[in-house]
C-alpha cells in the first residue's frame, strides 16, 4: 500500500543538522568499540554488556535529538513558495508572509492593452511585472491600500520593440500590502485597478505544487491554473548551480522542427493553440490555452528544452588562414573543434572560425551556441539544428593570434517531459475589475 501521509513523507525529507548528525554517528560508533571491547572480556557477560551499552547509545541519540528538536523544526519549517506570474519559487521559513497575485489581470486603455502578469509583496521588497501592447509605458505606479495608505513604486526595467513592451516596477523594504488593494496606472487618464494580493501558500516539495516529471535527469514542475475559459500554465525546475532554464520549449530553439516546441492537445487528440505569456526576461516559462466544454483532460508535451550554462573558456588561435586546423576545446563539458581558419575578403582584419559542434540531436544533451566576450561577433547557424557553423570577428592588425574569452554556452536539453492535467483540476477565478477615474 503506497504511503500518503504527508507528514510522514515531509519528516523523510527534513535535512538532519550536521551537528546531530554527527553526535549520533559518534555514539553509534562509541557502541561498536564498546561491544567489540565487551567481546575480549568474556562471553559471559557479553549479552548483557551488549544491552547496556545500546541502551547508552539509544540515550545518546535520544538527547541529542531533544537537544537540537528546535533546528529539527526549523528545518521542517523551511518552505516552497511559488509566486505566479513573475515564476519563481522562493525558499522560505514557513512563517514569512509574501502576498502574491494568483492571476494575471488585463486592463483596456484606449486602443491598447496592459497585462499585469505578477506581482509580489514580502518584508524584503514589493515586484511588479507587466506587458503592454499598443499601450503608454510610464515611469512609475501608485498603490493605494485597504487603509487608504498610499506607496509609488518606480519602474526598475524596461524593453520594448514597435508597440510592445515589457516592464518591471520594484521597491525596496515592506510596504503594507495585502488583501484588496487599489493599482493605479498614468495612463491619461489614469486607471485604477483592483488588484487581490493573497498570501503564499507554503509547500514542502515540487512535487506538492504540481506533477513533476523527471527526465534526463531534469525535474520540471507543471503549475495548473485557470482564468475564465483558459488555462494558466507555468513551467518551474529546481534551480541549479551550473545552469539556468532560457526556454521551456514555448519559444522553443531557433531553426528547430516546429514538432520539437511544446504543444498540448485534450483527450481527443485536437491542438490546442498556446499563447505565451509575456516576460521580462527568460526563461520563457508561462503560456496559457483555451479549455474546451467537451474535452475531459489535456496532454502536455515538451519534447526539449534549452537553458544557458555557468562557463566559459579562454582560447587562442591563429589569425592565418589554416584549412586544417582542428585545435579543440571544452566548454560547459562540451567539445568543440576548430576546424579551420579563414581572412574575410574585402577586410585584412577580418576572421572567420569555422566549428564543428558534435551536435548530436540523438543524444541527452547537445551544445549549440555561445557567445564572444567583450568583442563583436556573428555567426552563421546551420538551419537544420541551430548551432553554429561558423564565426566572424575583427582581428588586432598584424597579430599572429587572438584570444577569445567564449561565454554562455546554450544547450538543448531532451525529454520529453509528459503532463496531463484533468479538467477538474482547474478552477475558474474570475478576473479583477478596474474602473476608470
Amino acid at each position: 500500500m503506497p504511503d500518503d501521509n504527508p507528514l510522514k513523507k515531509r519528516l523523510n525529507a527534513v535535512p538532519i543538522p550536521p551537528e546531530l548528525g554527527e553526535r549520533s554517528r559518534l555514539g553509534v560508533m562509541q557502541a561498536a568499540r564498546e561491544k567489540r571491547a565487551s567481546r575480549l572480556r568474556g562471553r559471559s557477560r557479553s549479552k548483557r554488556r551488549t544491552a547496556a551499552v545500546l541502551a547508552a547509545a539509544a540515550i545518546l541519540i535520544l538527547t541529542a535529538l531533544l537537544m537540537n528538536h528546535t533546528k529539527v523544526w526549523a528545518s521542517i519549517q523551511k518552505a516552497l513558495q511559488f509566486v505566479p506570474g513573475i515564476g519563481v519559487v522562493e525558499e522560505e521559513n514557513a512563517e514569512a508572509e509574501r502576498y502574491v497575485l494568483k492571476q494575471p489581470i488585463t486592463v483596456e486603455t484606449g486602443g491598447g492593452r496592459i497585462l499585469i502578469t505578477g506581482f509580489q509583496s514580502d518584508a524584503n521588497m514589493t515586484y511588479i511585472t507587466m506587458a503592454g501592447s499598443n499601450a503608454r509605458q510610464f515611469e512609475s505606479v501608485t498603490l493605494i491600500n485597504e487603509q487608504g495608505a498610499t506607496f509609488q513604486v518606480s519602474r526598475s526595467m524596461a524593453t520594448w520593440g514597435g508597440s510592445e513592451w515589457n516592464a518591471s516596477f520594484w521597491q525596496k523594504g515592506k510596504l503594507d500590502l495585502k488583501g484588496h488593494i487599489v493599482m493605479r496606472l498614468p495612463v491619461n487618464p489614469d486607471i485604477d485597478v483592483q488588484v487581490t494580493l493573497e498570501r503564499a501558500k507554503s509547500v514542502g516539495s515540487y512535487a506538492d505544487l504540481g506533477e513533476t516529471v523527471t527526465a534526463n535527469g531534469l525535474p520540471i514542475t507543471l503549475i495548473a491554473d485557470r482564468q475564465g475559459d483558459k488555462a494558466l500554465i507555468s513551467m518551474v525546475t529546481p534551480p541549479r548551480a551550473d545552469y539556468r532554464m532560457l526556454d521551456y520549449g514555448i519559444d522553443g530553439v531557433y531553426m528547430h522542427d516546429e514538432r520539437l516546441k511544446l504543444h498540448v492537445a485534450d483527450d481527443t487528440g485536437k491542438e490546442a493553440a498556446i499563447e505565451k505569456i509575456p516576460g521580462l526576461s527568460s526563461p520563457a516559462d508561462k503560456f496559457d490555452f483555451p479549455l474546451s466544454a467537451q474535452a475531459s483532460g489535456y496532454t502536455v508535451t515538451l519534447p526539449e528544452v534549452s537553458a544557458t550554462y555557468d562557463d566559459e573558456v579562454d582560447i587562442r588561435v591563429p589569425t592565418a588562414a589554416n584549412e586544417r586546423l582542428n585545435q579543440t576545446f571544452e566548454i560547459a563539458g562540451f567539445p568543440v573543434t576548430i576546424t579551420k581558419v579563414e581572412r574575410t575578403a574585402g577586410d585584412p582584419n577580418g576572421i572567420r572560425l569555422y566549428l564543428d559542434l558534435h551536435y548530436d540531436e540523438h543524444a541527452p544533451a547537445s551544445l549549440y551556441d555561445f557567445s564572444v566576450d567583450a568583442l563583436s561577433s556573428m555567426a552563421k547557424l546551420d538551419e537544420k539544428t541551430g548551432a553554429i557553423v561558423y564565426m566572424e570577428f575583427q582581428a588586432e592588425p598584424g597579430s599572429r593570434y587572438v584570444k577569445l574569452k567564449l561565454v554562455r554556452p546554450h544547450v538543448v536539453i531532451r525529454g520529453p517531459w509528459t503532463f496531463h492535467i484533468k479538467a477538474e483540476q482547474l478552477q475558474g477565478v474570475q478576473r479583477a475589475s478596474q474602473a476608470s477615474e
